[in-house]
């Protein structure tokens, strides 16, 4: 286990081939066989499955390890699709296996006194978690872009930020694949550049660029003067286990450019992958594909429910909870946890989701916890920093208890939105919430938060 080690050329150019010289499929035959076929198959070979019909946190060893044997097992058969080339870009379990002995198992990003450190943790594991806060790309007005991540950068246990995506620049539409791609980032770039001056903190890492839904974005802004390397760019697969061009062109420029670069895969609830058992096999096997496709330091799954959109439904819990079990009982990849509730701001059910996918991820050994996509991340606006500082308020509380007493916590949080989720209400939107002169929770949503803290405490987690 080392710190932050880039691949060379030789590796990056032996993995774009795979895309250019894989075997030819279908994506039809891809999604039915080699997806959803298979992953079948494999939750029946290895016996994955819940013990329960009310799930909380799996404490399993024997079957996170089964699990971890499926998702590489899937991983090394199934490979990823590039909808490019319409070909699969394949790895040996032995090319798997060396890919996640050299991933980092620490790193450091941001610069100066506010730098943050991720290291790997185990189930269960009383070392401290490290915390991102922001808006994950929710769409938000150019005026409200500096208070909102202001909301975010002045929480201090927030330890780097993830930006929102800006719905407009200079008044003007932001088409995808034009000019204004890059105009809206570079706006991103002066905006943020300002909230963390606001806040003290201008070395802070930052999630970026969200204003930009293609590779032009980070292209244009990863430079000098732009967005920095020792910021937090991100890269993804699509569902399910597919890649683009546009993916391997930013994988390239961040190799290239020396930037920390951070992959996710959103596989879908009741989708290909079918149910928990079959999303915990899907999240394994992305998390390996992730590092052995797109090179990333660290990595998270971010399943949506295919009606709800979310991944606070329990039984998506504890599908994550295995599947980061699995991952940090056998490898040293850094993963998170990601918070995506139904619930918006000014609810309190926000809270209660926000706090059971948190310890689920926190006991069963994430590096570190992100959120909070708060109403699903689909509701311009409508998300604050102050869902992100109890997201992390709860993490830290987490660390350190053992997964039984997790699994008693989120069946208790679960058992307060689960039978009505389709119900919840997406909240206000952040001026609404918040003071934005001040940029400070207005008095009824500082209530409700009080209100939650104290919940927490009577169901064991010491705020």
């Amino acid at each position: 286990m080392g710190k932050a080690e880039k691949i060379s050329t030789e590796w990056m150019v032996s993995i774009l081939q795979k895309a250019e010289q894989g075997p030819v499929v279908e994506e039809q035959e891809w999604d039915r066989v080699y997806i959803s076929r298979t992953i079948k198959e494999l939750v029946r070979k290895y016996a994955i499955q819940w013990e329960r019909a009310d799930p909380g946190v799996p404490a399993d060893d024997a079957l996170a390890d089964r699990l971890f044997a499926a998702g590489l097992e899937l991983a090394a058969r199934s490979g990823v699709y590039c909808i490019d080339t319409h070909r699969r870009m394949v790895w040996s379990r032995e090319e798997l296996e060396r890919v996640l002995e050299h991933a980092p198992a620490e790193i450091t990003i941001g610069e100066g006194a506010d730098q943050a450190h991720l290291h790997c943790r185990r189930p269960e594991d009383a070392r401290r978690v490290a915390v991102i806060g922001g808006a994950y790309g929710v769409p938000v007005a150019e005026e409200l872009f500096v208070p909102m991540m202001l909301s975010y950068a002045q929480e201090p246990l927030i330890e780097f930020i993830e930006n929102a995506s800006l719905q407009s620049t200079w008044g003007q539409p932001i088409r995808a694949n034009s000019p204004w791609d890059a105009v809206a980032c570079w706006q991103e770039v002066d905006l943020t550049r300002e909230a963390l001056r606001r806040a003290g903190r201008p070395g802070l890492a930052v999630g970026c660029a969200n204003s930009s839904a293609t590779a032009i974005g980070e292209l244009s802004t990863t430079t000098w003067g732009g967005f920095r390397a020792s910021d937090w760019h991100h890269n993804s697969l699509m569902s399910e286990l597919k890649v683009s061009y546009t993916d391997l062109i930013k994988a390239a420029h961040f190799k290239y450019t020396g930037s920390f670069s951070h992959n996710f895969y959103n596989p879908i609830y009741g989708g290909y992958p079918g149910g928990g058992s079959g999303l915990a096999v899907a999240i394994v096997a992305g998390m390996i594909l992730l590092r052995a496709t797109l090179w990333g330091e660290s990595v998270n799954p971010g399943p949506s429910h295919a009606h709800l959109s979310c991944n606070t439904h329990a039984d998506m819990i504890a599908a994550q909870a295995l599947a980061f079990q699995a991952l940090s009982r056998n490898t040293h990849l850094l993963i998170s946890g990601f918070a995506r509730p139904c619930g918006g701001p000014g609810t309190l059910e926000i809270f209660y989701e926000t706090a059971a996918l948190t310890v689920a991820s926190v006991v069963s050994g994430v590096a570190f916890v992100k959120g909070v996509q708060s109403a699903t991340g689909r509701v311009p606006g409508h998300c604050s920093g102050l869902e992100a500082r109890f997201m992390a308020q709860v993490a830290h509380a987490a660390e350190g208890m053992t997964r039984q007493q997790g699994d008693q916590i989120v069946r208790r949080l679960t058992a307060r939105y689960q039978e009505r989720m389709a119900e919840l209400p997406p909240g206000r939107p952040f001026e609404q919430v918040y003071d934005v002169e001040r940029v400070a929770p207005l008095p009824e949503w500082q209530a409700l938060y009080e209100r939650a803290c104290a919940e927490m405490q009577e169901i064991g987690l010491n705020l």
